[in-house]
């Protein structure tokens, strides 16, 4: 985990519950990202820039990062379930996939289930974006 390369930008971060929090735009590139965590817990949320994101995935296409953020719990990023929601997601994507980035080797497509803009992730550390 490269947490040197990871660079937070204040104020990003609006926090409607112990569980729910939105995680603003930084860059025109980017979107606003809806988080709920299912359990209750005492979660610290950072919104990382996207700078630094690779940019294109292993097949040679390229990536727009829609965010970048960090939950963490006890100092360490979660490993449990949490809904991510990206309004207008869809439209965002249209024929391209999304893309995920754990930090861990390359970035990969998403392929779980994508209901209502809204999809369910475990890694407490993602980049959100679209390769088309």
């Amino acid at each position: 985990m490269a947490d040197q390369s990871k660079v937070v930008v204040p104020g990003k971060v609006q926090k409607d519950s112990n569980r729910k929090f939105k995680i603003k735009k930084d860059k025109t590139s980017e979107v606003d990202v809806d988080i709920e965590i299912e359990e209750d817990g005492d979660y610290q949320v950072d919104k990382f820039s996207v700078d630094g994101l690779p940019t294109h995935m292993y097949d040679g296409k390229t990536i727009r990062w829609f965010n970048n953020f960090g939950i963490k719990k006890n100092g360490q990023y979660i490993n449990q379930k949490y809904k991510v929601t990206i309004p207008g997601l869809v439209n965002l994507l249209g024929s391209s996939m999304l893309v995920i980035f754990d930090g861990n080797g390359d970035p990969y497509y998403y392929t779980g289930a994508i209901v209502n803009d809204t999809f369910e992730l475990t890694d407490g550390d993602p980049g959100l974006g679209g390769s088309t």
